[in-house]
C-alpha cells in the first residue's frame, strides 16, 4: 500500500500548511506558529471560542474555525495535546474584551493544558 505522506515526522506541519494554503483568506497564524490558527475576521465584540487537541485519528478541530463558528484552534502533535503556551497565545489573539470560552475533549493532557492556559489568561485580565 502506498502512502501520501512525505515524512511521518512532518505530517502535522505539512497537513496544516496545506489547510492554510487552501484557506488563507479565512485563517491566520498567531505569532508565526502554524499550530496556532485563528480566523481572520476577529473584529466583532463577542465571547471568543477556542478549541484544540492532538492530531491523529481524532477529528480535525481546526475544521471548526471560521465565520459563524469558532475563533481559534491550538493543534498538538500526533496524539499530543497542544501546549498551554499555544492555547494562551490564541486566547490573547482572539479576546475582544468579552471573554473566551474553551471547548476541548476529556483527555488528560487537554484538560491540564487548557486549565493552565486559563490561569495564564486570567492573570492577564482575560476572562475564561
Amino acid at each position: 500500500m502506498k502512502k501520501f505522506i512525505n515524512d511521518p515526522s512532518n505530517f502535522v506541519d505539512e497537513m496544516l500548511e496545506g489547510i492554510y494554503i487552501a484557506h488563507q483568506n479565512e485563517l491566520d497564524y498567531v505569532n508565526g506558529d502554524m499550530r496556532c490558527l485563528v480566523k481572520k475576521d476577529r473584529s466583532k465584540k463577542k465571547v471568543a471560542i477556542v478549541t484544540g487537541g492532538g492530531s491523529g485519528h481524532l477529528p480535525l478541530f481546526l475544521g471548526y474555525v471560521g465565520n459563524g463558528m469558532l475563533d481559534g484552534c491550538a493543534v498538538g502533535g500526533v496524539f499530543q495535546s497542544p501546549s498551554s503556551e499555544q492555547i494562551f497565545e490564541i486566547t490573547k489573539a482572539v479576546d475582544s474584551g468579552m471573554g473566551v470560552l474553551y471547548l476541548y475533549g476529556n483527555y488528560t493532557g487537554d484538560i491540564m493544558n487548557f486549565d493552565m492556559a486559563a490561569e495564564m489568561a486570567e492573570a492577564e485580565g482575560i476572562e475564561v
